[in-house]
């Protein structure tokens, strides 16, 4: 574990820095705090631990008291941050908040990392979750390990693997109670569906992690040739119409998942069909893509307009 994390420290460049931890008190946040901790030193590493409390739990309390425990026995920072009272209790709404907070505490610390402890678990949940709702070659893609300042160390590791070491290292931790829920999707996926995948092939963690490595794989090879066919289309952030509406469909679906897909609710093939065809059938007009703006065709050109 210890060479896991030492790697992606090296291979990423992180050292002489501040970095923070979403730490929930669980066996992933926990193994991974543990290692840095220990290569703190090493790499000169400021750690600080920033614990979110969505105010659900009765247990939530007794994990604020491990948070601090925990910092004060490795000697690291820590922050504690507590949601409204009023927020609607929903996955979405909850990430939402625990995201701003994690944001909020890397300014106070002027950190540009965050660490996250997904592991490779979470990302084959993921990529089950999204395959069900309906996703792309980026979708199957799942958690990437980095993403702005979200750095992913643990992706390659399995529960099990976290679960040995801090038996090996005497580490206890905390269980969320919400986890055994199966009103949220992820859990359902982990405790229902998962191990129907194992009765038919013990080793599916591996054989869907393949997949996922596979789906990178194929995503570089399609941004780089996506790249090469924008350089020939765009100017100033607008798309020659002619040009456009002369790619066969596949190559325009994956040109506008990547012009108007951060615009929309729904990033999906059946709402960016929707607008291809808008595109196709229209050289001057506009439609909504959110309350804020528009797609816009007009003087030959597409464009994304401010409403």
């Amino acid at each position: 574990m210890l060479e896991i994390v030492k790697n992606f420290l090296i291979e990423n460049n992180i050292n002489n820095t501040t970095v923070q931890v979403g730490f929930s008190g669980g066996p992933d946040s926990v193994c991974l705090s543990l290692v840095l901790a220990e290569l703190k030193e090493e790499f000169n590493l400021n750690i600080v631990l920033a614990y979110f409390n969505h105010g659900w739990r009765k247990e939530a309390k007794e994990e604020e008291l491990f948070t601090i425990d925990f910092a004060k026995k490795y000697n690291l920072l820590y922050e504690i941050g507590i949601a409204p009272s009023d927020i609607k209790k929903t996955e979405e709404i909850a990430r939402d908040y625990r995201y701003k907070f994690f944001e909020e505490t890397a300014k106070k610390y002027n950190s540009k990392i965050v660490f996250l402890a997904h592991n490779k678990n979470d990302n084959i949940e993921t990529l089950i979750y999204r395959i069900i709702k309906g996703t792309s070659i980026a979708g199957l893609c799942s958690i990437p390990k980095i993403r702005d300042i979200y750095y992913r160390p643990l992706l390659n590791v399995t529960k099990q693997e976290i679960l040995d070491f801090l038996e090996k290292k005497k580490q206890d931790y905390k269980i969320d109670s919400s986890n055994l829920n199966q009103k949220y999707k992820r859990n359902l996926i982990r405790n229902k569906i998962l191990p129907t995948f194992e009765e038919i092939n013990p080793k599916y963690i591996d054989s869907i992690n393949n997949l996922i490595l596979n789906s990178i794989q194929a995503q570089k090879i399609i941004k780089c040739q996506t790249e090469k066919i924008k350089s020939e289309i765009f100017k100033d952030d607008k798309i020659f119409y002619e040009k456009y509406t002369k790619l066969d469909i596949e190559l325009r679906l994956e040109i506008l998942n990547d012009f108007i897909g951060g615009y929309l609710k729904y990033r999906n093939r059946k709402n960016l069909l929707m607008y291809d065809d808008f595109i196709m059938n229209n050289k001057h007009s506009k439609t909504s893509l959110n309350g804020d703006y528009y797609l816009r065709t007009r003087w030959k050109m597409i464009f994304i307009e401010k409403r």
